[in-house]
């Protein structure tokens, strides 16, 4: 249960144990996407290799059915020439012979042509050619052998009873009686039906024997690092030649004779199929028992021991390395208990290291020793806290006093037939009343009603020497405003701008929107401001270093309205010297 508690409350341990899985996931989904993706390319690797060994292959026998096309045209095109084929299978060899030298004998040429002679110049030129025949079908027991390469033609004949090598390149063989069956290995055989192009009969079979060493030279790769299996079925799907690794010969007999890839499944062993397929005549399939690639993956198993030794050397690198800032975190920790126990004495032991454990550390004991110091000074100033709150009640009871006193005032003066002076104390008693108000912000028609009782007061003081004229839209009534922005603006064309000895002061104080914000211009036909007296007060109100301050009334108003709502906000100042002067106050129209 401690261990638990302990666990649950200790930082270092939920990270230790978070980066630690963090980590371990990460590495097993790198390493599992790696290896499966190195996989892949793998089997594709061997498996494009498998496919152009078959285009090989099948590029071997095209051009070996391209020249048994030639000879066949050859054939059949020149009629000396299939006559004389022709001759030979009907006649036997040795009235075949007799008719050739009659005819040799009464040519005016040196050179005999015969079948000898023909498929010697034809056939000679295919080192893969270890003999070709010629088998009359109307006499069965006339053969022609043309042998090409004695030892190979020797070494693949399975049965040696019989004499197969005639002591001639071309003579009958067994001439009186059938040709025996031979049994050839290495050996894939070409048989070419001849017809009579006069009756088209058949007449007889050309058989051509090749040797297997070219499709060895082809299929065999030498230092590869997997056995693949190949094989050459006819079109009745006979196997003619295999280079076979252990591979079922049931699973060569199901697979499809169409030319593709496939995966086949036998006796639980998983097989990559590669099919090509010739004109129907031949089919060629490449064959990758998924256990040889395997092989090629054998890294797979050597990558997860150096990761998880890798991944073991990160855990504890990381548990030293946070290791100290756990112990840090528990002295911070064990300095905070101290201090909810009471003991402000505790500080918390300073490292070399800058860190932000490090600041944590500077700024609570700084905080220990600003606190201890304010303890020590709130009981010199208890004392005096308490005179400032009977102070402050005092403040509360003379304001009331004062509007006492002023109302006592005005009814005496009222009552000795002095309404003026009546009028102007109830303004100005007004006017005290609100300045002492605590709120921050009044509505704007709150802040004209204020400015109203100024003019009045100065209405009173100098009967029809001005004329004010308020235009504030209904709708802007209850726009916030900070109070007493207007009347100081106001007070200081009273004070500037107001001719006493003129009948036709006017005063303006206009309300409207623009562009969404609210435009307050207060606007008189006063004595106006010269150019450089106007840049002054733009400078002062603004509060430019080195200007003296003079117009504290309008700065203390710009920058009320510039602090709270910043710029553009405040006040702006056009004037026309002996015209008139516009102060224009701009707030925001949503507060």
């Amino acid at each position: 249960m401690l261990k638990n508690k302990y666990f649950k409350y200790n930082i270092f341990h939920k990270l230790l144990l978070a980066s630690s899985l963090t980590l371990v996931v990460t590495v097993i989904i790198l390493i599992v996407t790696i290896t499966n993706y190195y996989s892949d390319i793998i089997i594709q690797r061997e498996r494009d290799i498998d496919s152009r060994t078959l285009d090989r292959v099948d590029g071997f026998f095209s051009n070996k059915q391209g020249d048994v096309d030639y000879l066949v045209r050859e054939l059949y095109g020149r009629s000396d020439l299939i006559s004389d084929v022709s001759l030979a299978l009907n006649k036997g060899y040795e009235d075949y012979m007799k008719s050739n030298l009659d005819r040799y004998t009464k040519s005016h040429s040196f050179i005999s042509r015969n079948i000898n002679t023909i498929f010697m110049d034809f056939f000679n030129q295919d080192p893969n050619i270890n003999a070709v025949s010629l088998r009359s079908i109307a006499l069965p027991e006339v053969e022609y052998l043309f042998i090409y390469n004695n030892g190979r033609w020797n070494d693949s004949i399975k049965d040696q009873t019989a004499n197969e090598i005639p002591p001639r390149q071309m003579q009958p063989f067994f001439e009186g009686q059938s040709y025996p069956k031979r049994h050839l290995k290495d050996t894939i055989t070409k048989e070419i039906l001849l017809y009579n192009p006069g009756t088209m009969e058949k007449m007889g079979i050309l058989s051509i024997y090749y040797s297997t060493d070219g499709l060895d030279q082809i299929v065999k790769r030498k230092n590869s690092e997997v056995e693949k299996s190949f094989f050459l079925l006819n079109k009745e799907g006979k196997v003619l030649y295999s280079d076979n690794h252990g591979i079922p010969k049931q699973l060569i007999e199901k697979v499809s004779k169409k030319t593709g890839e496939s995966i086949q499944t036998y006796h639980g062993q998983t097989y990559y199929m590669d099919v090509s397929a010739q004109n129907n005549e031949y089919t060629y399939i490449g064959v990758i028992p998924k256990k040889e690639l395997n092989k090629l993956t054998f890294a797979r198993g050597t990558m997860w021991v150096l990761i998880i030794f890798a991944t073991l050397a990160a855990i504890l690198i990381t548990y030293r390395f946070t290791s100290s800032y756990s112990k840090r975190i528990g002295q911070i920790v064990a300095s905070i208990r101290e201090v909810e126990k009471g003991n402000l004495s505790v500080r918390i032991p300073e490292s070399k290291k800058a860190d932000e454990l490090s600041i944590i550390g500077i700024s609570f004991n700084s905080m220990l020793v600003k606190l201890n110091d304010y303890i020590e000074r709130f009981f010199l100033l208890n004392n005096m806290q308490k005179q400032a709150e009977l102070k402050a009640l005092q403040a509360q009871i003379n304001p009331h006093f004062l509007f006492n006193t002023l109302e006592v005032i005005r009814m005496v003066a009222v009552m000795e037939g002095s309404d003026t002076s009546g009028d102007m104390i109830f303004h100005l008693s007004r006017m005290l009343r609100y300045s002492l108000e605590t709120k921050e912000t009044v509505s704007l028609q709150v802040e004209i009603e204020n400015v109203e009782q100024y003019l009045k007061l100065i209405q009173l003081q100098y009967p029809n020497k001005l004329q004010v004229a308020i235009q504030i839209p209904k709708e802007m009534e209850n726009v916030p405003i900070q109070r007493l922005i207007l009347q100081p603006l106001v007070e200081n064309y009273i004070k500037h701008g107001f001719k006493k000895d003129r009948n036709d002061n006017k005063l303006e104080i206009i309300g409207q929107k623009a562009e969404g914000d609210i435009e307050i211009s207060i606007k008189d036909n006063g004595t106006g401001i010269s150019y450089d007296q106007l840049t002054l007060i733009r400078d002062q109100i603004n509060d430019k270093d080195g200007v003296e301050m003079k117009s504290i009334g309008l700065r203390n108003v710009h920058q009320r309205l510039n602090l709270k709502f910043n710029d553009p906000y405040g006040l702006s100042i056009q004037s026309v010297p002996d015209q008139e002067t516009i102060v224009t106050v701009l707030i925001p129209g949503e507060v």
